[in-house]
């Protein structure tokens, strides 16, 4: 379910771990091994071994048309994904090796970040190994400070609510000041939203009022999106497909647009058929309601269910069955 919310467009990227890792980010190097897409440690000994893991994040050579067409992120996102997972299996092997040896720990770690790349880059299925690679680093004692904070910051999001808040209330009291201290309390608060009325109320962008208290008996989504984010628009399908199918039997969507130009919003909200009201302010982060409630990445899908109570904070995975439980109820 998480890989599914690493993917969301934050402007709080150290946040979400500082991703750019050294894994894609040298330069390509002369002296660049063969084998960077093998998945095992080929040394007999620690030093050989954590020597050919560093030498897993030289950047392998581009494709040569690259100089003369300049590749697309989606492009380069396909190209450098195998080399990541190869590294991150790599540094696995490492630690499991070698698990005494004084870098078994930066392997734990640097296997976790590949992991989180790689989500980010397009990778499926990795629900299990994440949470595997959560534990491996949080069992890890040599890890402290900024990383640990960063590691538990991902494994709250991928935890139920009680074990979320213990884990962020860890980051708030013991994490250096910095963005992930910043970005935990703010999830924090959010959670803090859960079971309790949200006070939501506005003139749509085509003119329509809304009160999300007047709305109860209905199962309501606040959708935390803009049309200048691709995750944001790859969940619009699966959206309208729930709204069209839920619609007569009580389902209700609130769009919160984060967009700063009315026109693009009126516009794709047409062309891809969202017939649900849309608050609109042109203030982009600052959005009043992202403000409001401590909105930091998007989309960011929030259930309401009959009684007009926050039930659900991460609503987009698998948002048909969710929704239809609300109605159930």
């Amino acid at each position: 379910m998480f890989a599914k919310t690493l993917r969301k467009l934050s402007p709080l990227f150290a946040a979400t771990l500082a991703l750019a890792l050294t894994a894609i980010g040298r330069g390509a190097d002369t002296n660049t091994p063969p084998d960077l897409l093998a998945h095992t440690i080929q040394g007999k000994d620690a030093a050989a071994a954590w020597s050919e893991l560093e030498q897993s994040s030289y950047s392998p050579p581009t494709p040569a048309s690259w100089e003369t067409n300049a590749p697309s992120d989606a492009e380069k996102q396909k190209f450098f994904l195998p080399y990541v997972s190869a590294a991150a299996d790599k540094a696995k092997d490492f630690y499991s090796k070698f698990p005494k040896d004084t870098n078994a720990g930066k392997a734990r770690l640097l296997e976790f970040r590949l992991i989180v790349l790689s989500i980010r880059m397009g990778a499926t299925n990795q629900d299990a190994r994440l949470s595997a690679a959560e534990k491996s680093v949080l069992g890890e004692p040599s890890i402290g400070g900024e990383d640990r904070a960063a590691v538990l910051f991902v494994a709250a999001q991928n935890s139920q609510p009680d074990q979320a808040r213990i884990m962020l209330q860890e980051i708030t009291n013991t994490a250096p000041e910095g963005e992930i201290k910043e970005a935990s309390a703010d999830l924090l608060k959010k959670m803090e939203n859960l079971g309790k009325h949200l006070d939501i109320q506005f003139t749509s962008v085509d003119g329509r009022p809304v009160d999300l208290a007047a709305l109860k008996g209905k199962v309501v989504l606040v959708d935390f999106w803009a049309t200048w984010c691709p995750p944001c628009r790859a969940e619009v399908p699966n959206v309208v497909k729930s709204y069209e199918q839920f619609h007569d039997k009580g389902f209700e969507v609130i769009g919160i647009s984060l967009d700063k130009e009315k026109d693009q919003l009126t516009g794709f909200t047409k062309d891809n058929k969202m017939a649900w009201p849309q608050f609109f302010d042109g203030q982009y982060w600052n959005n009043k309601y992202a403000v409001q409630f401590g909105i930091h990445s998007i989309p960011t899908m929030w259930l309401v269910d009959k009684k007009g109570a926050l039930r659900n904070i991460d609503a987009a995975e698998n948002l048909a069955e969710n929704v239809q439980r609300l109605l159930a109820e």
